[in-house]
């Protein structure tokens, strides 16, 4: 039965107290979706543990998800499962994403299929479990006939989320079995969910030199720096229409253009705009005074977005009055706002925008975004 519901420097500066702030305040933030779209299908399966293996060997259900971390589980801790299976002791629900292909994607679960087929497959024996003392040291084909018709006869509970959920409450499913201790970015899991020819570039841009170079050299081990540059094609293309929450415009922008690649002209005005960048406002542009992040997500939209608007010659050319501007922006208490709390909420992030525009075109700079961007009264 299908149910249907509504519903180094390290790495670790990229998340200081204002980013997990604005991450916490963008995941509360209500998905723009109307009620015909809240759709989460989900379809319950009872697995035998025989069938898991069976599927997994012939590609029905896949291990190999990119923003699932390794098989980490010791031989103590496997062998327990596997106890536990045989003891028929309650499993925890496995759960799956179904892909357009109809392949069943662990979302959540890894572990325990993982340790399930090793077992089977004879990589391991059982060791350290208490109850069933007397199959310490076996392996499956060292059980007794009984003992392995038991264990593969056992179901374990497997929820799949199929491909006729919205996209946007599948991802927001991810993000909420997402947790522990080894819990993914955002920009982690639409590594794995929206794979594909945009995914890639997204990678390949974010080893670029003139990109590093921004990033003050630090590491990338959480996917940071594809999720600026995601920030950057997302916001470059579709400002102006801009609404929160920004985490639903990411994920909307990346599935859309998942098959694509960014056109030759749209790569060479990021890589004009960083090197511009780096050429007037020096190292660690985005970075505010202060603060010892040395990125400022906000900052980097107020900087990136008009820069790759505005006649680069004109920039280079004022560099000196430009990189002043910059500098004092955080004079102006709106702008400090805009970057510090609540990003993405839209009158903020058009504001810090917008400012920056604005100053540019006092300083001679030609900007081709609307005059005025932003700038009305607010009573934020």
């Amino acid at each position: 039965m299908t149910d249907q519901l509504d519903l180094n420097v390290t790495d670790d500066e990229f998340d200081d107290e204002v980013d997990e702030l604005d991450t916490a305040e963008d995941q509360a933030d209500a998905l723009d979706l109307s009620a015909d779209e809240r759709k989460l299908v989900t379809q319950p399966y009872d697995l035998g543990v025989k069938s898991i293996s069976t599927d997994i060997d012939g590609g029905r259900i896949s291990l190999e998800i990119e923003y699932q971390r390794k098989y980490v589980w010791d031989f103590g801790k496997a062998s327990r499962l596997i106890e536990s299976l045989l003891l028929n002791v309650p499993i925890p629900v496995c759960y799956f994403a179904e892909d357009e292909e109809g392949v069943y994607e662990v979302i959540d679960g890894l572990q325990r299929l993982t340790t399930i087929k090793k077992f089977l497959d004879g990589e391991f024996a059982l060791s350290g479990i208490s109850v069933l003392s007397e199959l310490d040291g076996k392996f499956f084909s060292e059980l007794a006939p009984r003992d392995r018709r038991r264990l593969e006869n056992r179901t374990i509970r497997c929820i799949v989320i199929t491909e006729d959920s919205h996209p946007d409450i599948k991802f927001d499913v991810f993000e909420r079995l997402n947790t522990g201790a080894a819990s993914l970015t955002a920009q982690e899991l639409r590594n794995s969910v929206y794979r594909g020819d945009f995914n890639s570039a997204l990678k390949q841009l974010a080893q670029k030199p003139y990109f590093t170079r921004l990033m003050g050299g630090l590491g990338n081990k959480r996917m940071d720096h594809e999720e600026l540059i995601l920030r950057y094609f997302a916001l470059a293309d579709g400002l102006l229409v801009y609404k929160p929450p920004l985490r639903q415009t990411l994920n909307t922008f990346m599935r859309y253009h998942r098959r694509e690649v960014p056109s030759d002209d749209q790569v060479a005005l990021f890589e004009s705009t960083c090197m511009t960048v780096a050429e007037v406002l020096g190292d660690l542009p985005f970075k505010v005074a202060g603060s010892k992040n040395p990125v400022n997500k906000a900052m980097f939209d107020a900087v990136m977005i008009p820069f790759a608007f505005s006649d680069q010659g004109e920039l280079l050319e004022h560099a000196e009055a430009v990189a002043s501007m910059v500098e004092e922006l955080t004079d102006d208490d709106r702008f400090r706002t805009a970057i510090g709390r609540a990003t993405a909420d839209r009158s903020r992030m058009l504001y810090r925008v917008g400012l920056v525009a604005q100053n540019l075109r006092e300083l001679g700079v030609g900007v081709d975004l609307p005059e005025g961007l932003g700038l009305e009264p607010t009573s934020r």
